[in-house]
């Protein structure tokens, strides 16, 4: 995915998600790998409130994220 498409991807969630935070956020790099714990919240333009806990591993090289994968689980608030 370009960065232009992530850049539209993140402005679509702040622009349903206007109240957006990420809470509880924990980082761990070792090596060339990494890893980024936390948990999204925030309330819907619809009034819906989102609580979700997310993951995402890094595989890092020449200093640069090489790959991303996340992993998430929406939680009941």
């Amino acid at each position: 995915m370009g960065r232009e498409r992530v850049r539209e991807a993140f402005a679509g969630v702040f622009a349903s998600v206007p109240d957006a935070a990420f809470r509880e956020v924990h980082h761990v790099v070792a090596g060339e790998r990494g890893m980024s714990e936390w948990v999204f919240t925030g309330t819907t333009t619809a009034g819906r409130t989102v609580e979700v806990n997310g993951c995402d591993l890094f595989t890092f090289r020449g200093g640069k994220i090489a790959v991303k994968s996340s992993f998430l689980k929406h939680r009941t608030a």
